[in-house]
Parts: structure tokens; C-alpha cells; sequence
């Protein structure tokens, strides 16, 4: 029985639609943002970066012109493949490689030889260099350009949209032009091909871009990816090989983290991931296509219990280019160039000062804030939870 996506929660959230970003005025951003100006601006970065909460642009800093985001691409291909696996939801399956593909699809159904028995999320999550496909046999290895298994993804969007009941949007830069056309996303551009490198884009069109993801796919009032698809995006997609990877995306986490600077932090030397953001791990166990039996070291204690399901996600580029998901407090974090600061961890380290001191709870009390939000027990701006997606019947 594939998952069914739940009806698009009309009014719960709010995005500028196709239209450009607007500028809150600086004396409504406590007001519209719960985000104190005065900190906003002794923040001390000195880089081009903006701030988007509640579907508003917030706060901007420096100038937003299109440039590469390097490693960002992996990211921005995951989504527009997500975009293309909801564009044939309808299309009947009536054998491999035919219909919507899934993550748990063998990469041999969609025509990819060379994988043996690996599925399809292997290749997302960078664990084509396994020895295995069990438990406790896989391993993560970054496919910096890649061509180890992310960009062979394209042929299987181009084999999907290629089916005789699709029109309109035949192949993978038609999928792109037709998601970027929806969201707005004037100033973007990415080949289709080369999912490792080569995505340019401006801060403003990040900004919508991860705008949809911490809105569970949804943008303007319509769905663009499945909650399938959103979920496994921003979940570990095999614990065993690299818990701060889900597929396409970077994740927080609290342990087993593998790739570039072993975390989230991207160069930083923690092994723990970000004490003030939720780890980001699943509600059940096991899972398809993992079969993880518990979290397994996903957080710090042996509990994979969790109130909220709401962790923290990013892209991560070569220099300092980050876009990070924020969808328990309604906030998305786009950077630039921000190099050899902790990364993403340290990032939010000097913007959270500007939330904290108005957050409705925790009022300028950064420790409790942080021991809260951290440990999943805080989501204060969540209004609707994706929800972890069945496993395929077999």
C-alpha cells in the first residue's frame, strides 16, 4: 500500500507565493518575527545572509546576487527529484520501473546497472561504497561531483517523467524550470545533470526553497513534494552508515556521524552535532529502507523517544554556503560564505540571541531554551507535523 499524502493544510502556513520576498519593516519585526532587532544587527557577521520566519523575509544583511552554492546542489537535486517523484503520482505502476519511484526501489528497476541489490536510497544518502545492503554493513562515502550514485538519479527522473500518461514536463530540467516557476525562484539555475556541484542561486530563492521543505512540501497552498518524500529528505536514511545524512540533506544528530567534518557543523571537530537544535531521527523503529531497530546513537541516551519530530536540516556548500531548516520554530537560515565559523552550528549560534530574547517561553534565557528545543520537547511555531511514512507492504 503506497502513503497517502494528506490533504494541504489550506492557511496553516504562509509564503510569499511566486512573488519576490518583501521586507519586514525593522520596527514590525518583533511584532511579525518575534526576533529582536537590536541583536539582529550586533550579531557581528560580516557575510551576505538573510532570515525568513513565519513565510517572511525578516531580516537581510550584505547583497544577494546569484553564485554557485557548490555542494548545496545535492540538496537543491534532491528536492527538484522529489518534485518529479510527485509529478507521477498517478501514473500506474505495472512493473519495475514503471509508475512513481520510491526510495526502496532496487536502482536496477529504473535501468542503473552496476548497483546489484542496492536500492534507490542508497544512492541518495551516499552509500554506494557499502560492502552490503544489511544492517551493519553500510557504509557513507562523499560523492563530492556525484558520480558514485547521485547523478545517475537523473536518468531515473527522465525514465520516470518520460512515461507515456506524463506531458508538460518531460525530463528533468523541465521538472527544475516547472518548481522553480512555482516557487518564485527567478534567480536559480541548475544543469539537471550533475547533482554534486554547479546549482547557482541567491539567498532570497534559498529562502523558498527551504521555506517549502519546513512547510512539509507545501507552497502557495499546493503541494510540490510528497510527505513521503519531505520525510526521508530531512531522516537519517541508514543509521549504521552516517546518522547526519538523510537523503540529499545534511542533518543534526547526537552521534555515529560520517562526511565532511563528521557533522552537521561542517569542519567543526564536535562529534555531537547541536546541542541547542532537536536531532533529527525517526518516530518509529525499524524502518524501511534501514531497518535500523532503534535510533542507534541518533541521540545521546538510549531513549528514541521524542515529543516533537522536528529536526534540524541543511544543505552545505564548499566556502560557507548554507540553507538550514528550522520547522519547529518556523524559520529557515540562508548564508554565504561563512567559512570557518563552526558551520551551520555556529551560524545559529549568532542569530538565536534575536529569537531567544522573545521567544514566548523562554524570555532571553538561552540555556533553557536550548535544553528544551534541543532535547524535541520545544516546538513552538510547529502547526502541522509530517508524519513518518508507512513501510511498503511487501
Amino acid at each position: 500500500m503506497m502513503p497517502v499524502d494528506p490533504p494541504v493544510p489550506m492557511g496553516e502556513w504562509s509564503d510569499p507565493g511566486p512573488n519576490p520576498w518583501v521586507l519586514v519593516p525593522e520596527d514590525k519585526v518583533a511584532e511579525e518575527c518575534k526576533m529582536d532587532i537590536a541583536k539582529l544587527k550586533a550579531t557581528g557577521i560580516t557575510q551576505s545572509f538573510a532570515i525568513f520566519r513565519y513565510g517572511k523575509l525578516c531580516y537581510e544583511s550584505g547583497r544577494d546576487s546569484a553564485s554557485d552554492v557548490f555542494s548545496c546542489t545535492k540538496s537543491f537535486g534532491g528536492i527538484v527529484t522529489g518534485h518529479a517523484q510527485y509529478l507521477v503520482k498517478d501514473v500506474p505502476k505495472t512493473g519495475p520501473g514503471t509508475g512513481q519511484f520510491h526510495d526502496y526501489d532496487l536502482a536496477s528497476e529504473w535501468g542503473l546497472a552496476g548497483y546489484g541489490q542496492q536500492k534507490l536510497a542508497f544512492l541518495a544518502s551516499m552509500a554506494t561504497g557499502s560492502r552490503g545492503v544489511n544492517w551493519g554493513e553500510r557504509s557513507f562515502s562523499y560523492d563530492t561531483i556525484g558520480a558514485a550514485g547521485l547523478n545517475p538519479f537523473a536518468s531515473v527522473v527522465n525514465k520516470a517523467l518520460g512515461q507515456a500518461q506524463m506531458s508538460g514536463v518531460a525530463n528533468i530540467q523541465a521538472a527544475t524550470r516547472n518548481l522553480f516557476m512555482k516557487l518564485g525562484m527567478s534567480n536559480s539555475a541548475w544543469g539537471g545533470s550533475v547533482y554534486g556541484t554547479g546549482a547557482t542561486t541567491t539567498l532570497h530563492d534559498m529562502g523558498k526553497l527551504f521555506t517549502m521543505m519546513i512547510h512539509g512540501g507545501v507552497y502557495n497552498k499546493e503541494r510540490l513534494l510528497s510527505e513521503e518524500w519531505v520525510y526521508k529528505m530531512t531522516h537519517p536514511a541508514l543509521e549504521d552508515a552516517n546518522t547526519s545524512y538523510g537523503q540529499f540533506m545534511w542533518l543534526n544528530h547526537r552521534g555515529n556521524a560520517a562526511g565532511i567534518g563528521g557533522d552537521i557543523g561542517s569542519g567543526s571537530n564536535t562529534k555531537d552535532g547541536d546541542p541547542c537544535s532537536p536531532a533529527a531521527f525517526w518516530n518509529k523503529y525499524p524502518h524501511e529502507v534501514s531497518k535500523s531497530p532503534d535510533c542507534y546513537k541518533t541521540v545521546a541516551t538510549a531513549s528514541c523517544d521524542q515529543k516533537y519530530d522536528t529536526g534540524n536540516f541543511s544543505c552545505q556548500g564548499l566556502g560557507g554556503q548554507f540553507a538550514i531548516g528550522h520547522p519547529g520554530l518556523d524559520l529557515v537560515l540562508t548564508v554565504k560564505n561563512f567559512s570557518g565559523q563552526n558551520g551551520p552550528m555556529g551560524f545559529w549560534d549568532k542569530i538565536r540571541p534575536a529569537i531567544v530574547a522573545l521567544d514566548p517561553m523562554y524570555t532571553g534565557d538561552n540555556d533553557a531554551f536550548c535544553k528544551a528545543y534541543g532535547a524535541g520537547d520545544y516546538a513552538p511555531d510547529l502547526k502541522v507535523q509530517i508524519q513518518q511514512p508507512p513501510d511498503p507492504m511487501p
